[in-house]
């Protein structure tokens, strides 16, 4: 395959990549609730839980949760078209950047789908009787678990990725301006977390749950419509 067709399908992947996990995180986290609307939770096991992740999901179908929670399994040849912006991506520094988001995106899949189970298994508490509770809330304990580590795992991986990559372009490692280093996706989050709460319901619920994505989807759009042709150029 010619490089250019390389480059084309990567965007196409990365531009993708960026909409279904977008949407996929408004379906599976993409809720603002009050706590205190869930009583069970937010009074009755408020020391058994974690009352916020308890009562995020529990406005969600089951179809709705596992459509979100099965999305997005392009970031592959997203971070590979990441990885041709450098300049010489034979240094050690973009290798290492390679590896790593290469990392995060196989480990992000896991804490995605780790939404799914816990949003089940405490509407499974909600509607059940309170006999089978204490078994269920253990097994939400351990599910709550399981999330906190993959969703921790990933986060943690591709935030040094994104990080060390922000780093690499002010230093001018790249084929990018020093200014993208705002448009990266970690750093572009950190400045999309304020506008989460001057916005109102749903639309605060869905832009929480999406941060992360969003700003995945205005980084690679931004690549796409401003540097496409200078990295063809330049290979």
């Amino acid at each position: 395959m010619k490089y250019s067709s390389k480059v084309k399908w990567s965007f196409a992947a990365a531009i993708a990549v960026s909409i279904c996990w977008l949407i996929g995180d408004i379906f599976v986290a993409g809720f603002d609730p009050n706590p205190a609307d869930y009583p069970l939770f937010s009074k009755t096991y408020a020391e058994q839980v974690n009352v916020e992740f308890a009562t995020l999901m529990l406005e969600g179908s089951t179809s709705r949760l596992m459509f979100g929670a099965l999305t997005g399994p392009l970031l592959l040849p997203a971070t590979w078209l990441v990885y041709q912006f450098f300049k010489d991506t034979q240094k050690w520094y973009a290798v290492f950047v390679y590896w790593v988001l290469m990392a995060g995106a196989v480990l992000s899949p896991l804490g995605h789908a780790g939404f799914f189970y816990v949003g089940e298994i405490y509407k499974a508490v909600y509607h059940t009787d309170p006999v089978s509770h204490a078994y269920l809330l253990e097994t939400g304990r351990g599910f709550m678990k399981m999330l906190n580590i993959a969703w921790g795992m990933a986060i943690g991986v591709l935030a040094i990725g994104w990080i060390s990559l922000a780093v690499c372009i002010l230093l001018n490692k790249t084929l990018l301006p020093k200014w993208m280093a705002l448009l990266t996706p970690f750093v572009l989050t950190l400045l999309i977390i304020p506008v989460k709460g001057l916005l109102p319901l749903p639309y605060s619920g869905w832009v929480g749950g999406a941060i992360f994505n969003i700003a995945y989807l205005i980084f690679f759009s931004s690549l796409l419509l401003i540097f496409r042709k200078k990295l063809l150029d330049n290979r």
